[in-house]
């Protein structure tokens, strides 16, 4: 890659690094974004994972919340 791997906070939503990483790997900038957001979200489910407790079954009304 012949291409400098730098901030470009002109097309940033806060410091550039998403466009300057995206311009640099020849990918689309709303990727880079997205695996930003699901890298960072991982070890936030995995921790939630075995700290929240088990549900016996599934509740009633859960079609009613959530909608699904």
């Amino acid at each position: 890659m012949d291409r400098p791997l730098r901030r470009i906070s002109e097309k940033g939503w806060l410091g550039g690094v998403c466009p300057g990483i995206a311009y640099w790997l020849g990918l689309p900038t709303w990727l880079i974004r997205l695996l930003f957001i699901v890298l960072e979200l991982y070890p936030v489910y995995m921790i939630l994972w075995f700290i929240l407790p088990k549900e016996d079954g599934v509740p009633e009304d859960f079609a009613e919340v959530t909608g699904d």
